[in-house]
């Protein structure tokens, strides 16, 4: 009878069942994310590179994936302090980038939807899938951009097509500090919002006649 009462009072509380489910998912996630690293960042890694190429294609000569390391070969060297075209200076500057620092957002979007029980769904989740590839490319291209004004300073931003530095600060910003962190929920909102499972954790107990997706 105790055990029948516990069950019951834990069916009733789908917050409490998710916030568990969650606990449990999220070091699977991130664990096969690690393994996963360099899988997971080829498609923004291979957008990154269209990016740049059609938006700076004298200033990016390259780029290399190599592993979960994002590797932007400039077509500019640096010689006494100044820049000239890698030709001419016998040298090629180079950024690398941890995709990482702004692909976790990956595993957290795939634990929050897989602890929240629905039926089907599966083009919402690619589609949220597509939408953090999209977001992971812009922030390479952001961190690209900012990796150019710390080492060239002004001469970066005097080249033709480039922004201004306040509006390269700030995509940078936004692309590491909000996006990996916030992304995943709202996609996740986006891709079960309409089931009886998330409107559950918000009125605290699901209805029976309402427990169908």
């Amino acid at each position: 009878m105790r055990l029948a009462r516990l069950i019951l009072w834990f069916e009733r509380r789908p917050l409490l069942r998710f916030v568990l489910a969650l606990i449990a998912l999220l070091p699977a996630c991130f664990v096969t994310w690690y393994f996963l690293g360099a899988t997971l960042a080829a498609p923004s890694a291979l957008l990154a590179d269209a990016m740049l190429g059609l938006w700076l294609p004298g200033v990016v000569a390259e780029t290399r994936l190599t592993g979960t390391e994002f590797m932007v070969l400039s077509g500019y060297g640096e010689v006494g302090g100044r820049f000239y075209p890698a030709e001419e200076a016998g040298n090629q500057l180079a950024y690398p980038i941890n995709t990482r620092t702004l692909s976790y957002s990956m595993p957290f979007f795939a634990a929050l939807y897989l602890a929240t029980p629905v039926r089907g769904g599966i083009d919402r989740f690619a589609w949220s899938f597509l939408a953090l590839w999209l977001l992971l490319a812009l922030g390479l291209v952001a961190t690209t951009l900012k990796n150019y004004l710390l080492s060239m300073g002004d001469a970066f931003i005097a080249l033709d097509g480039v922004p201004p530095a306040a509006a390269i600060a700030l995509a940078y910003q936004f692309s590491t500090l909000m996006v990996p962190p916030l992304a995943p929920v709202v996609l996740w909102a986006y891709a079960v919002g309409d089931s009886s499972a998330f409107r559950g954790l918000f009125t605290g107990v699901e209805s029976p006649e309402n427990a169908t997706d």
